[in-house]
C-alpha cells in the first residue's frame, strides 16, 4: 500500500490478519432466491416498514434498520444501471469474444444484481437499457439458472 504524505511516499509492507474478526453471513436471502430461481421465479425481501424490496434479501432492512422477513417476487426484466466491456482477460490477453457484466436493476426491485448481457455490438449497450433474464432450459435452483440478459 502506498500513502501520500507530503512529499514523501511511504510503503507499509504488511499483512492484514482478518482471522480476529468475526463474521456473521446470514444466508437466508441467498437461498430464497436459488430456490425461487427453480421455478424461473426471483424472489426478494420487502421492508414492511417501508416497503423497500431487496434482492438477494438481508435480513434487516438497510434503511430502517429492523429485521425482515416478507417474500416479494419481482420481473426477470429491468435496467442496466451500470456495466462493463471485458475486452481481455485479467492477463491481459485479448478475448475471443467481448464480454459485457452489467448491474441489472429488476422491476419491482430497490437493489441491483449482476449478469452478462448478451448483444451483436457492445457499444449498442447504455445506462438504461432494458433488458430481460434469459433462462437456462432446466433450472437447477443455482445463481447461474440465469443464463444471460438480452435487449427488450
Amino acid at each position: 500500500m502506498a500513502f501520500q504524505m507530503g512529499e514523501e511516499t511511504r510503503q507499509v509492507q504488511a499483512t492484514w490478519d482478518v482471522t480476529t474478526y468475526n463474521y456473521k453471513v446470514d444466508g437466508r436471502g441467498i437461498k430464497l432466491l436459488a430456490d425461487g430461481m427453480k421455478d424461473k421465479k426471483i424472489l426478494g425481501i420487502r421492508c414492511h416498514n417501508c416497503g423497500t424490496v431487496y434482492v438477494p434479501g438481508p435480513p434487516f432492512c438497510r434503511k430502517c434498520y429492523i429485521p425482515i422477513d416478507e417474500i416479494a417476487e419481482v420481473k426477470d426484466s429491468g435496467e442496466v444501471v451500470s456495466f462493463a466491456v471485458e475486452m481481455a482477460d485479467v492477463r491481459g490477453n485479448p478475448l475471443d469474444e467481448v464480454r459485457v457484466s452489467g448491474m441489472i436493476k429488476l422491476d419491482g426491485s430497490d437493489t441491483f444484481i449482476n449478469g452478462r448481457i448478451q448483444v451483436d455490438d457492445w457499444h449498442d449497450v447504455h445506462i438504461g437499457m432494458r433488458v430481460k433474464a434469459v433462462w437456462v432450459p432446466e433450472p437447477q435452483g443455482n445463481l447461474s439458472d440465469i443464463d444471460h440478459f438480452e435487449p427488450i
